[in-house]
């Protein structure tokens, strides 16, 4: 079956609205419930992405257009790097492609679910992506709710890709 770019417009508009509206139920006013071996004292988690599997779905026209999707899933692993700790999955949509001589960056609303012993913990935010295949260098976005020990969780989530480019750190800032 193949779709109209406008029928796969609407139909990622609306996984993306019913997304938000879902998540804006779980946003809290609470910290973190229980103490895990990544956290310390000031409410902060940091977990390492090492190796992950992404596409890119490009929608016509070829090339960069709007609605250009990248699909991510990878193993999360915990601050030291030594010991698995749960899954990462992201996907983003090209809100704004670098389609211009002076664009530098495409620009992308995300969803990330960070799967980890206990629950989840979503963000979501838009990215500036030197080409939509590639990692941005740094990032901050919404923590937007969590479940589990993390529900209720509200603040940031900082991306900080490694000078190697092949780990990324994710560092969560809770607040009460």
């Amino acid at each position: 079956m193949v779709l109209s770019r406008t029928k796969v417009a609407v139909l990622v508009a609306m996984v993306v609205a019913a997304l938000g509206i879902g998540l804006m139920g779980a946003v809290g006013s609470a910290s973190p419930k229980d103490d895990d071996q990544n956290n310390n004292k000031e409410g902060n988690l940091t977990v390492l992405v090492k190796s992950r599997e992404a596409s890119v779905v490009d929608l016509d026209p070829k090339g960069s257009s709007q609605g250009d999707m990248r699909v991510v899933n990878a193993p999360l692993y915990n601050a030291s790097g030594k010991q698995k700790v749960g899954r990462f999955d992201v996907v983003c949509v090209s809100t704004d492609p670098a389609d211009e001589a002076n664009e530098k960056y495409h620009m992308a609303q995300c969803t990330y679910t960070y799967t980890l012993a206990g629950g989840e913990i979503t963000a979501q935010g838009v990215s500036a992506f030197p080409k939509l295949s590639e990692i941005p260098s740094t990032a901050v976005d919404a923590v937007s709710g969590g479940t589990g020990k993390y529900a209720g969780v509200r603040g940031e989530v900082s991306l900080q890709t490694r000078a190697n480019k092949a780990i990324s750190a994710f560092t969560f800032h809770f607040v009460d």
